[in-house]
């Protein structure tokens, strides 16, 4: 019986910088906040089959961009104090607005090529409302998860992999364009 050879362990700066999966990421409302407000929103954003380790890299970075961009574009406002406010301002929206143009710049062509599959359920009253395709969401989020723990296990290589990946894009592409 051949085996196939177990593809190398990421290291935990590519799983950040790059995120934790290499077919994109999903994300779901806390519990907590379903707990409170009675609604549950799941999305899963899929990345183009083949997308290298820059793309990512500047994917993760455009969406990480809001928050840490916050945060360091404080610095020069904290540093221009003592100047007048406009200046400090200034300074701050300038940093703030160069990250979002680097992170379009950077993300120009694989961005428009990602696909975004999303659910909401809301409880109303005693019952609940499903908006968006749940079962398409669940099942191309087992189907990568299967492939990535295949993949990691050695039971299919690369190319299987990206097959797998492709038809589960493939799929989120034809219901987004019904």
């Amino acid at each position: 019986m051949t085996t196939i050879e177990r593809p190398p362990v990421r290291g935990r700066a590519s799983r950040f910088f790059e995120g934790a999966h290499r077919w994109g990421w999903f994300e779901e409302t806390s519990a907590l906040y379903t707990a409170r407000t009675g609604v549950c929103a799941r999305r899963l954003f899929l990345y183009p089959p083949g997308t290298t380790s820059a793309e990512r890299r500047a994917i993760v970075f455009r969406r990480r961009w809001p928050t840490v961009g916050g945060l360091l574009a404080l610095l020069p406002a904290l540093v221009l104090a003592p100047a007048p406010a406009v200046t400090a301002i200034g300074a701050l929206v300038a940093v703030y607005l160069a990250g979002f143009i680097v992170a379009a710049v950077l993300t120009r062509r694989v961005w428009r090529e990602c696909r975004v599959i999303r659910c909401s359920t809301v409880a109303v009253g005693d019952r609940y409302e499903t908006y968006g395709d749940e079962h398409l969401v669940t099942a191309s989020l087992a189907s990568l998860l299967a492939l990535e723990r295949a993949r990691d296990e050695g039971r299919i290589d690369e190319v299987g992999f990206e097959l797998g990946w492709s038809r589960v894009y493939d799929l989120a592409h034809a219901r987004r364009a019904e």
